[in-house]
């Protein structure tokens, strides 16, 4: 590859570090949001250094210069039966990898979602800590308490005094196949640097028909506290009382 391509290569690198970024939240999609400003400084530089490469190409050519892939004459000169016709395969083969930058353009990659929290364990329970939700805690609180998945069984598995039971509690997420046939996973991923960690936190809904792979719903219901040890348990249950269809959030993870 010349030097002309690999300038084109960093700047569309950096183009699509930037447009993510700074024009839509798809980067969000991948890492976490504390990201985002070393995403920024990094597509600026891939876009700068592309834009030298290039400019310092033109400007050679202009002068009438040699480029730096100019080479000298009698390595063009076929020395053996073995080198001809070898000369120009390399350079046309090799702008075959401005398609994967490309792609990142006109095909941009999901963030994770059924099929990872299908065939991905679910996350271990904590070593310590009740998982959140105060409000619980309050037994005249009106209304549905609002939770993160990852709060929910976090209290679920470690509080003893199972404040949960009883409660409504609000919980938003995405559908997921349970593969052993009873019921279905209202689930969120969580990740703590970006999604190459990312783990699942899920309950099981088994009064409601299973909607549509994928598809994100704000639920509101009650935990079903289960007989015997609470960290032995593998699916914490969930029954629920109402459920609608919500948009995709920015920002799908944990």
């Amino acid at each position: 590859m010349n030097r002309i391509a690999q300038g084109i290569v960093l700047l569309l690198l950096g183009a699509g570090a930037l447009s993510s970024t700074l024009f839509s939240d798809l980067y969000l999609n991948y890492v976490q949001p504390g990201f985002r400003p070393f995403l920024i400084a990094a597509g600026a530089a891939l876009g700068v250094l592309g834009v030298s490469v290039i400019a310092g190409e033109a400007r050679a050519a202009l002068r009438g210069l040699p480029g730096p892939d100019t080479a000298p004459a009698f390595c063009h000169a076929d020395s053996d039966d073995h080198g001809a016709g070898h000369g120009h395969a390399t350079p046309r083969v090799a702008w075959l990898l401005l398609l994967p930058v490309i792609a990142v353009f006109v095909v941009a990659p999901p963030a994770l979602g059924s099929y990872t929290a299908e065939n991905a364990a679910s996350a271990p329970p904590p070593s310590s800590g009740d998982g959140g939700g105060d409000d619980l805690a309050d037994p005249a609180a009106e209304g549905p308490v609002e939770m993160k998945i990852q709060e929910f069984i976090s209290r679920a598995w470690t509080d003893e005094k199972r404040t949960l039971e009883g409660r409504t509690v609000r919980l938003t997420g995405f559908a997921v196949p349970n593969p052993e046939g009873e019921g279905w996973y209202l689930a969120r991923l969580q990740m703590a640097c970006c999604a190459a960690d990312a783990i699942v936190n899920r309950v099981l809904v088994t009064n409601r028909p299973e909607p549509e792979e994928d598809s994100w719903w704000r639920v509101e219901g009650t935990w079903q506290p289960p007989e015997g040890d609470l960290r032995s348990v593998r699916n914490h249950r969930f029954t629920v009382e109402t459920m609608e269809s919500v948009e995709n959030p920015p920002d799908p993870y944990e």
